[in-house]
Order: C-alpha cells, then structure tokens, then sequence
C-alpha cells in the first residue's frame, strides 16, 4: 500500500471482509459440531470497530482477560466471560460487570458469593481444572470437594468446568486428555446430580480434535482467539479449513536508508537492554531503519512479509534492517509491510503509538 493511504504511521490494518469470513466460517464449523463458544477478543484491548464487526457477524459470546474491555463490550454481549482467575481486590467490580469468571481458588469463590449477596445478583464460576499445562487450575483429584462447597453458596451459579492448554508450558490438546476432561465431567453429573452448562474442552488448539469420531459428545464449549484471528489451530499450527491468515497486517516507515558498515567502531559495553550483542563483519551492507521500535511491538517476534528484510537490530524507537539481498528500490518514505503472528498482535493493539484501519 501507499504511504498516502494512511493518516498515520505505523499502521495496522484490518481486512474487514476477511475477518467477517473467518468469523462466519468457524461459527459455522463450531455450531455443526454442537460446539458453543466464547471469541475472545482480549488482543484488541477494547478496540470497538472490531467488536462491532463481530457483532454483526452475529456474535454474542466474549471473553476478555480484562475488566475495562469487558465493560466496553457488554452491550454488544449475550454473555461475557472474564478468561483468568479474579483478584480479590476487584471482586466487587467483576460480579457487577461480568457474567461469569474463571476461578481456581475457593476463598476468591466465596469472596465473589459474598458480593454477589450484596449486589442481590447470582455470579457463574467456572471451575479451571488442571490438566497438563500447569497455569491455573484445580488439580482433578481435587475437583469434586471443592464443587461440594460451593454449590450451595448462595451469591454464585456453578456453571461448568475447563481445562486450558497451549498457554504456559506449550502442552497440546490430545484426544486422551479431552476424554479425561470428559469423564471428570461425567463423575461431577453423576455426584451431585447436576448438568454442566459448560464443558470447555480448551481453545483453538482442540479444533483439530473435533472431527476424530472418539471426541467425546459431552464437550460443549469453547473459547477461541487465534482460529478466527489467523485461521489457525494452536496445537499443531495447521490451517482450519480455508480460513484467512493475513487478516491483520502492519505497515512502517522507512526513515534512513544508507550504506554502512556492519561491524560497529568502538569499544562495546551494553545497550539499553542490558546487552552487548554481536555482529558478523560481512563489509558495506545497504541499510534501512524503520520508525518501528521496541516500545511498540518485540521487534524480534515480527517478520518482513517479503525476503531479504533481514533484522540487525532494534532500540525504544527504531529498528535497523540489512536490505543487500533485498531485490527492490526502496526510498525515505517508503513503507515495508510485515503481517505479525499473535504475540506481536497483542502488543501492536496495547500500543498507542501504532495507529489502527479498517479496510
């Protein structure tokens, strides 16, 4: 694109076209596996056109991990799911503005009974369960004395159960652990002679476990990011079905472009970040820098979308590239687009500095 098709720069578009595809597309192949589901929109930091695309596409379940983004969409929300454990210290505010939270602790459960009793509301808590990944959750042997002592409370509605992978430790979602989940699910019905409203079996990475025939047909409920974002299944990185993955794209501006050495003259001690890094002394190299820099985005986690863009390095402001295998003219002004992968998504939309289109 044009430097002139922008306001502002550096730049991160939206295809707005695409992103609705994607969202028609897997609440489609959700709803024919009887799957519910949460979009979490936690990347977006409240950025509302996006919402409302979302809206229109006829979604009306969110998750957020935040209490601000999640006040911005209740009014475009069925239902709104706070995606992490609750502070104690915001308890008061999550039963007032969130329908249901994700808990592990019974003090933080009690807490929020107590203040749903106050605010006469019912709160939905929906127990983590640990299951290989090691971030949050309860222990299954644990599950069902920590159940016992909160179904009766009078403040909050058990609403279900999940597990969450693909997080912390990377573990993957696997048929043996879904079928676990399941019978834990089986035993809690059976115990105290109740149905789970939500059996949530994971994210984006358990969508490629949906058409094994042994997936268990308890599973309900799912909250995905990344396969309507990227069109991508987390636990293997293969693509779901024929689903967009440059819906998002990032455009910077060149502002140097000059022949250097590429070997610094000096003596070296530390960068802003604590480090000295190394250089290969390869001669004269044709360089750009970019107003694109650490405050913005990791610089390290984002790619060029063409080849022989090759990183040097980056500061607060700027990062530096070595275009000597780069097989185009490039100019003061000129932009390099890069379509950033979900990491580098998150931190571009808490930016500020990074403006945002609809295109």
């Amino acid at each position: 694109m044009k430097r002139n098709s922008f306001d502002a720069l550096p730049c991160l578009t939206i295809n707005k076209s695409k992103l609705q595809y994607n969202l028609d597309t897997l609440a489609r192949i959700l709803d024919h596996k009887g799957i519910n589901a949460h979009f979490s929109v936690k990347t977006f930091s409240g950025y509302e056109p996006i919402i409302k695309i979302m809206s229109e596409a006829g979604i009306a379940n969110f998750s957020d991990s935040n209490l601000d983004n999640l006040a911005l969409i209740k009014p475009y929300a069925k239902s709104t799911f706070l995606n992490r454990i609750p502070m104690l210290s915001e308890i008061s505010r999550v039963v007032r503005e969130v329908d249901i939270s994700l808990n592990s602790e019974l003090e933080t459960i009690f807490a929020l009974s107590d203040a749903a009793v106050v605010q006469n509301k019912k709160h939905g808590v929906i127990l983590a369960v640990e299951m290989g990944d090691l971030a949050e959750g309860i222990l299954p042997e644990n599950l069902i004395n920590t159940i016992h002592q909160i179904l009766n409370l009078r403040g909050v509605d058990f609403k279900g159960i999940r597990f969450n992978l693909n997080t912390f430790a990377g573990i993957n979602a696997t048929l043996d652990k879904v079928q676990l989940f399941a019978e834990l699910t089986r035993q809690i019905e059976e115990r105290f002679e109740i149905k789970c409203e939500y059996v949530s079996a994971g994210n984006s990475g358990t969508i490629n476990l949906l058409n094994d025939e042994e997936f268990p047909a308890g599973i309900n409920h799912l909250v995905v990011g990344q396969a309507w974002m990227f069109g991508l299944d987390t636990s293997t990185q293969h693509r779901i079905s024929d689903l967009y993955q440059d819906i998002f794209k990032l455009y910077a501006e060149i502002i140097e472009n000059k022949r250097k050495d590429s070997y610094p003259n000096g003596i070296q001690g530390q960068n802003y970040k604590n480090q000295s890094p190394e250089f290969e002394d390869v001669g004269n190299i044709r360089r750009i820098i970019l107003a694109l820099g650490d405050l913005d985005v990791d610089i390290e986690s984002l790619q060029p979308k063409e080849k022989g863009i090759d990183l040097i390095g980056s500061t607060l402001d700027y990062s530096i590239y070595n275009i000597s295998r780069y097989n185009h003219d490039v100019g003061i002004g000129s932009l390099i687009e890069f379509v950033p992968n979900y990491p580098a998504l998150n931190r571009l939309f808490y930016s500020a500095r990074i403006s945002k289109v609809i295109i």
